[in-house]
């Protein structure tokens, strides 16, 4: 059930970020740079925000066995 609520936190997360960075994304990159271009400027954002939550949503929660830090792809 832990492992569960992690992953739902990290999905908020992600997808949160993802829906907040379209705001900014289509009224305002879009226009001067059209759509390929600003896709390519959003990714490493979401790269980082795609990578940095896991780990620490695994240290925050030290009742997570090894096995949950594992399904959630760190030792």
């Amino acid at each position: 059930m832990r492992i569960l609520k992690v992953g739902l936190v990290y999905f908020v997360l992600v997808f949160g970020a993802g829906f907040a960075l379209a705001f900014v994304r289509i009224p305002l990159i879009v226009p001067r740079f059209g759509i390929r271009t600003a896709e390519l400027m959003e990714a490493p954002v979401m790269l980082a925000v795609i990578v940095r939550p896991p780990r620490r949503l695994t240290l925050q929660h030290p009742a997570l066995s090894r096995r949950g830090r594992l399904a959630a792809r760190f030792n």
